[in-house]
């Protein structure tokens, strides 16, 4: 139709919030050359947060396409309720298909963007739009490390490699996954958006007065149950903003003020150092800041080596043992980081890249 507004269904996955933050810059990247596109946003995803990350007004379907991994922490998977989960999704799959489809069609996208729901790939194969996912992990691989003998995990493996398979193409975000089940694919440097440094109302925010460097102690979108509260009260040559309820009483340890006009990359970009897990997000935005980051693994998930691996040999990072997390012990990490040089910062045109393709190949 002539003059229609181009129409790009974003569908992401809950798990966090790391792949919201790979798949904002791309939509906002889309939305400075097309003329006022039409932006929906499917996914458990905070509202406040896809709002605080896109330059363009957008529609939004809370509803999970998708399991990921059911987490009592940010370290903690809990494994029999994943699997419950996933068979709950898996039950009936041609007819959850069928639904989405029908969604989808009644809005009749030009593109579909998934990070990384394998039920709106499928989708889109039923209704014949094209679909792009955005991949630095695909929740199979995941599935098979976190439940490598589950009696089902092979036919569980089967459907969602199936559903990756549709995609039109898979942009796969560096540092990704060197597996993964995508016929159609291409390596993109990584996503993040650059941040811009707020130090000054960082620490008037939080009445900081003096020079002590500011650190932030976050796991990121999946809420924290505990932080090593005790041990950071012992250390006092650092401010410690923490995104759970502090003890009242002392000078140098302060709950964590999101201030409503700050994206995550501009907050990376404005404290002196993060403690945190390895997802996605996190760990680039502070490695494009040059911002040292000291980091905890979560286990088996298949994304953190090559995660890892990128942020050390491009960033000031170094990687805690599980007994120095829980005791609080992240000072002489977080000094021997912060007398490193600076290095050069990588290459985080990831979004650009994509959105030029998207418009070349699908949007054109």
């Amino acid at each position: 139709m002539a003059g229609r507004r181009k129409r790009i269904w974003c569908a992401v996955s809950g798990h966090g919030f790391g792949h919201f933050s790979q798949v904002a810059p791309i939509l906002n990247q889309l939305a400075q050359t097309l003329p006022d596109p039409e932006i929906h946003v499917t996914g458990g995803v905070p509202q406040e947060l896809i709002a605080r990350m896109l330059v363009r007004p957008f529609t939004h379907d809370p509803h999970n396409r998708d399991v990921g991994l059911l987490q009592t922490d940010p370290l903690v998977v809990d494994r029999q309720a994943t699997a419950e989960a996933v068979r709950r999704l898996h039950r009936d799959w041609p007819e959850k298909v069928a639904a989405e489809a029908r969604l989808m069609a009644a809005w009749s996208p030009d593109l579909v963007l998934a990070d990384i729901p394998y039920l709106s790939l499928a989708a889109a194969r039923a209704v014949g739009v094209p679909s792009v996912a955005i991949a630095s992990l695909t929740w199979d691989e995941v599935l098979a490390a976190y439940l490598p003998d589950h009696p089902e995990l092979g036919q569980w493996l089967a459907l969602m490699r199936d559903a990756y398979a549709a995609a039109t193409l898979a942009l796969l975000v560096t540092p990704a996954l060197p597996v993964h089940p995508f016929p159609r694919s291409e390596i993109i440097p990584a996503i993040t958006t650059p941040g811009v440094p707020h130090r000054a109302r960082m620490r008037q925010v939080h009445d900081i007065a003096d020079d002590r460097p500011v650190i932030l102690v976050s796991l990121g979108g999946i809420p924290a149950r505990t932080l090593p509260v005790d041990g950071l009260i012992r250390d006092t040559r650092f401010h410690w903003l923490l995104d759970v309820p502090c003890p009242a009483g002392y000078d140098h340890v302060h709950p964590l003020r999101i201030l409503p006009e700050l994206p995550f990359h501009d907050l990376a970009a404005s404290v002196d150092g993060i403690v945190s897990k390895p997802g996605y997000g996190m760990a680039i935005a502070a490695t494009a800041s040059q911002v040292p980051f000291v980091y905890v693994r979560r286990g088996v998930f298949p994304d953190e080596p090559p995660i890892c691996a990128w942020i050390e040999r491009h960033g000031r990072a170094m990687e805690l043992d599980g007994d120095a997390w829980r005791r609080g012990e992240f000072g002489v990490a977080l000094q021997r980081l912060m007398r490193l040089p600076v290095k050069p910062v990588p290459d985080v045109r990831g979004a650009m890249v994509a959105a030029g393709l998207c418009l070349d190949r699908f949007l054109s």
